[in-house]
């Protein structure tokens, strides 16, 4: 056995051990650093046998219990053996396996158990090695089932006032989990710009700054963090993961695929890292590379997270039965910390797109809306989906405007603080549903929030109003959306009027307004009116009639000209 050097008590030592397996502990550290899990463990392992020391088993455990797979039974027993290994190698005991067996006692969801050994390392090397510190920091902060940020915050500050140099930027990324853990974002970006003072490890330093600035929204914080991930190691994998992300945020799902790609890429390419590539291509929504790589998993891993994503591959292809399938197949397999709101909306909109005859669509429908309204009452607030409008969606797809409608005035009144936008989207959607009434309601919130910025609105309202009353031929009801039309008209300026675009809304208006004046016993007005058409659409038989009848009313001496004659020589 070597000489004692605690190689590994820090993470990243400056000094660089290689074996006779041509394995370095930096390049083990490296490894697991970039979530390249498996090649860090096949490192660690190599290591053991070339050199047994305290620190080679520690890092062996330590590798294990850093995996996603930490919890598993048989991981949690070879971390133990590991530790228990290398605590077995000082006639004393070792200070840094011992914090190695209580790490296994916290990923073991025993805090209690797991305190007790950590406060007794504290206790025998009467709290004087920082780096002893800093593991049973770090020991509070590694599993989420079990853990004290408070405490691991006192520690770790006990490590970096013994540490006089504070050269090891892992004592700061201990501290940023540790107030990340408590909601402390602004904490937690004030330790990560210690390390970055450090600079000893920007790659992992920048990835911890961009997930902090995504999860705050600061997306230009975001992005300049994974740009200087990127220059500082090209290799460290977990600053694709947060690039695919940021794109997804700002729906280039082009450059997400593509950080998603550059994750694998640099990752082990092994089963577990092609599974944590599904999910961002998944999130990515490509879905070509996504079924791709399913296919090559498919039946190495028991991952229940392949059920959703085969679904929604599934879904995407049009095979709905299939889908609901998978989707029922993730949530009955319960994967921990699961809310599933993003499940029983695929499975609600799988059941909206399925076709059949009309008994059969319609006990879809009810199927798809029972499951909609099963996603928005979870209120997931990670899972960023609109499920009433992207039922409405589909509703209005299939032409029935006035289901959509009224999921779409579900999403609204689901919206916190709903904008003009989908006051317009509301109102339009049930224009096209003929509820006239709810049209105009909405249309009139719309155009409150557009002030004057939305001038066909104000066409819209009139149609809305005169439909809503077309049983109705009393003067004060036919004619109630006439000062929407002249607010519209108003609004779009002669130019408007001449746009062909707003042809039918401008002459609907114009005749709308005629009518009211005429009804008013305003000829002149109403003639006014007429004219102004005539000039835009010179041909509008009806405009040409009311034209001759005005004028006539107007001057008994009036003489048709020819062009306004019929066939009989009267006026048209």
């Amino acid at each position: 056995m070597i000489k004692r050097t605690k190689i590994w008590a820090v993470v990243g030592l400056l000094l660089t051990f290689t074996w006779s397996f041509g394995q370095t502990v930096d390049q083990v550290v490296k490894d697991l650093d970039a979530e390249r899990y498996t090649a860090a463990l096949d490192g660690a392992n190599k290591l053991v046998v070339s050199s047994p020391s305290t620190d080679t088993y520690f890092l062996k455990g330590y590798t294990i219990l850093s995996s996603p797979d930490y919890a598993k039974p048989e991981n949690l027993k070879a971390a133990q053996e590991a530790f228990e290994a290398g605590n077995a190698l000082e006639k004393k005991g070792d200070p840094l396996n011992q914090v190695g067996l209580g790490m296994v006692k916290l990923a073991s969801k025993d805090l209690a158990g797991g305190k007790a050994i950590l406060d007794q390392v504290k206790k025998d090397t009467k709290s004087k090695n920082p780096d002893i510190l800093y593991r049973i920091a770090e020991a509070y902060v590694m599993f989420p089932e079990a853990n004290d940020p408070a405490e691991a915050i006192l520690t770790i500050d006990m490590a970096l006032d013994k540490h006089k140099t504070k050269d090891n930027p892992e004592y700061y990324f201990v501290k940023a989990d540790a107030y990340l853990m408590k909601g402390d974002g602004g904490n937690a970006m004030n330790a990560l710009s210690n390390a970055e003072r450090v600079g000893k490890k920007p790659a992992k330093t920048y990835s911890k700054m961009a997930r902090i600035w995504l999860q705050s929204r600061n997306y230009q914080g975001a992005l300049e963090a994974i740009n200087k991930g990127v220059a500082a190691d090209p290799s460290h994998a977990p600053i694709y993961k947060y690039q695919s992300s940021y794109w997804q945020t700002f729906g280039d799902f082009s450059k997400s695929a593509e950080a998603a790609s550059n994750y694998l890429k640099n990752s082990d390419g092994d089963v577990k890292a092609k599974l944590r590539y599904a999910k961002l291509a998944f999130i990515a929504k490509d879905y070509v590379s996504l079924k791709r790589v399913l296919g090559e998993i498919k039946g190495s891993t028991t991952d229940p997270y392949i059920h959703r994503m085969e679904g929604i591959v599934n879904y995407e292809e049009g095979k709905y039965p299939q889908a609901i399938q998978d989707f029922e197949k993730f949530i009955n397999a319960k994967p921990k910390d699961e809310t599933f709101a993003l499940d029983y909306g695929y499975i609600g909109r799988s059941y909206l797109k399925m076709t059949g005859d009309s008994a059969t669509t319609a006990q879809n429908e009810k199927k798809g809306i029972e499951n909609i309204d099963k996603a928005v009452s979870i209120k997931d607030s990670t899972v960023e989906v609109d499920h009433y409008g992207e039922a409405a969606a589909i509703m209005a797809e299939k032409g029935n405007f006035d289901k959509a409608a009224q999921l779409t005035e579900k999403s609204l009144q689901n919206k916190k603080e709903p904008n003009a936008s989908d006051y317009a989207t509301l109102a339009t959607t049930f224009f096209r549903g003929r509820n006239w009434a709810k049209a105009n309601e909405y249309l009139e919130k719309a155009l409150v929030e557009y002030k004057d910025g939305w001038p066909a609105g104000y066409a819209l309202a009139g149609l809305a109003k005169t439909y809503r009353d077309a049983n109705d031929t009393t003067k004060n009801h036919l004619y109630l959306g006439a000062p929407d039309f002249e607010k519209y008209l108003q609004l779009i300026g002669e130019d408007g009027k001449k746009n062909p675009a707003n042809e039918t809304y401008v002459v609907y208006a114009l005749k709308t307004l005629a009518g009211r004046d005429f009804s008013s016993q305003n000829i002149q007005g109403a003639k006014t009116w007429i004219e102004e058409l005539l000039k835009i659409k010179p041909n509008d038989a009806d405009a040409q009639a009311m034209f001759h009848r005005f004028s006539k009313m107007l001057d008994p001496n009036y003489v048709i000209p020819e062009t306004q004659k019929d066939s009989t020589g009267k006026g048209r």
